[in-house]
């Protein structure tokens, strides 16, 4: 397929193998086909699209990326790989995932029937500076959440505003209760503004560069 053309393949995401070659329709780069290569017990979703270098700055690619990925997750379990896995031909897509096969089948066992939701807690622009209650309010969202929720990561307080940002591995039917425990925290806590996101692949609980050990994946 695809030979001698100047595309390559663009890896969006690792699934487990299905019996037969799985199409999600064309809906990758360009609007090119996206599609399952079994590898094992494995397959990566790809596209044939131009060998190219896939910039994080391509706001527009970055969302195909995005899309396809959360397109595949309504039907499957993702491993998720980093933006920008592009390689020359099969032969080398096969080569990194016998590499990173030992990895593959770790993180399936993490992220199989589960997803990744986001929250964040942040500050009104009028607080009164009542740390205390500040505090009160991170401790019984962490509390409360990680009660529900298989894992969790604390990722970087990047606002001085925000005094929670944390995601969250859910098993899919634990979403409901999970986002049922938003709702009553939010509303007790209703002078803080809190950002719910999700369900996204579980980039934060696996190794996202599992196909190539180096930022970029270009090969």
């Amino acid at each position: 397929m695809n030979k001698d053309n100047g595309n390559g393949k663009y890896v969006y995401c690792i699934i487990k193998a299905q019996e037969e070659q799985d199409s999600f329709g064309n809906i990758g780069f360009q609007g090119k086909e996206v599609y399952t290569i079994k590898y094992k017990e494995f397959s990566p979703v790809v596209s044939d699209v131009p060998f190219k270098k896939y910039e994080l700055e391509n706001e527009e690619e970055v969302k195909t990326h995005t899309y396809v990925v959360n397109e595949v997750m309504k039907r499957h379990s993702v491993i998720p790989v980093a933006y920008g896995m592009i390689f020359k031909n099969k032969k080398l897509v096969d080569i990194s995932m016998r590499s990173g096969y030992k990895a593959m089948k770790k993180s399936i066992k993490i992220v199989d029937n589960r997803v990744e939701l986001g929250v964040k807690v942040i500050l009104p622009q009028d607080f009164d500076g009542d740390l205390q209650k500040a505090e009160q309010c991170k401790s019984e969202f962490l509390k409360d959440l990680r009660q529900i929720a298989f894992d969790s990561k604390d990722l970087s307080l990047f606002s001085k505003r925000l005094i929670m940002n944390t995601s969250f591995l859910v098993e899919k039917d634990k979403i409901e209760a999970f986002s049922d425990e938003i709702e009553r925290l939010e509303t007790k806590y209703d002078s803080f503004k809190v950002q719910y996101s999700g369900p996204w692949s579980p980039y934060n609980f696996v190794d996202i560069h599992i196909l190539s050990k180096q930022r970029g994946g270009f090969r």
